[in-house]
C-alpha cells in the first residue's frame, strides 16, 4: 500500500519572473516535491489523468501570480490504488473525473484552482479535504462547506479558515509576507497539511503545522533570492 498517491494534473511550466524564464514541472509536480522534500520516507504513487502546459507570470512585488493554460492535452483513465490518502489536482479543470468514486479507501483531498467553475456538486461527496484559495472561490461558502466529509480549507495570503460541515471553524492567522513569489503556495500547504495529518490525525494542529511551514519555506525562498 502507499502513502499517498496523486490524481490529476502534470504541466509543463513556463515560469517568467519579469523577464526571467524557467522552466519546471507543474500541478502534481509541486505536491510530490514539496512532500518528497519533507518526508522523504512517504511511498508516494503518480497517476496523472491529465497532461498540459501552462505559461505563468509572478509579480513578487505584489506577491501576484497570473496564468494561461492549456491543462488537458493529453487524458487518461488512472489506475487506482491502495493508499492512506488520495490527492486530486485539480478537480473543477479535470476532463473525466469518473475515477475519483472508484478510489474507494483511505483519506480523499482536492485542490480546485482558477478556471472553470465545478458543477458537479455531487463529486464532493467523495472528498474529505477540499482546498480553495479564496480568489478561486466559486460558490457561497456556507453551501460549499456541508458538501464535502471533513472540511473545507480556504486560504489566502494571511492564513486560512477550515470549513467543517458540523458548523466548525478553525481561523489560522500568519504573517503577511513582501515581495516572495506565491506560485505553488497552495500546493506547498496542502502537501504539509498531509504529511501532517496522515501522523497525527489532528485537524486543528495539521492546518496550523502546514501554515507556519510553508510561511517558513516562503521566507527561506526570498531570503535566498
Amino acid at each position: 500500500m502507499y502513502d499517498i498517491t496523486l490524481y490529476g494534473h502534470l504541466t509543463f511550466d513556463r515560469i517568467f519572473d519579469g523577464f526571467t524564464k524557467d522552466n519546471s514541472v507543474g500541478s502534481m509536480g509541486n505536491v510530490w516535491y514539496h512532500l518528497n522534500n519533507i518526508n522523504p520516507s512517504l511511498k508516494i504513487n503518480l497517476e496523472p489523468t491529465d497532461i498540459g502546459e501552462a505559461l505563468i507570470l509572478v509579480n513578487k512585488e505584489k506577491a501576484e501570480r497570473a496564468s494561461v493554460a492549456n491543462l488537458s492535452m493529453k487524458q487518461r483513465q488512472p489506475s487506482i490504488a491502495k493508499s492512506r490518502w488520495s490527492h486530486i489536482l485539480y478537480l473543477n479543470e479535470l476532463s473525466d473525473t469518473s475515477f475519483v468514486k472508484n478510489i474507494g479507501e483511505g483519506i480523499v483531498s482536492a485542490d480546485l484552482c482558477r478556471g472553470k467553475k465545478l458543477t458537479d456538486l455531487d463529486i464532493l461527496q467523495e472528498i474529505d479535504f477540499l482546498f480553495i484559495s479564496d480568489e478561486d472561490l466559486f460558490m457561497d461558502i456556507n453551501k460549499l462547506y456541508p458538501c464535502v466529509r471533513q472540511a473545507v480549507i480556504l486560504h489566502h495570503s494571511g492564513g486560512s479558515t477550515c470549513y467543517t460541515p458540523s458548523g466548525g471553524k478553525i481561523v489560522t492567522e500568519v504573517d503577511i509576507l513582501e515581495n516572495i513569489n506565491v506560485l505553488g503556495c497552495g500546493d506547498m500547504l496542502a502537501s504539509y497539511f498531509i504529511n501532517e495529518y496522515l501522523k497525527t490525525n489532528d485537524l486543528e494542529k495539521s492546518i496550523k503545522l502546514a501554515h507556519n511551514l510553508a510561511s517558513y519555506r516562503l521566507e527561506e525562498k526570498s531570503e535566498e533570492i
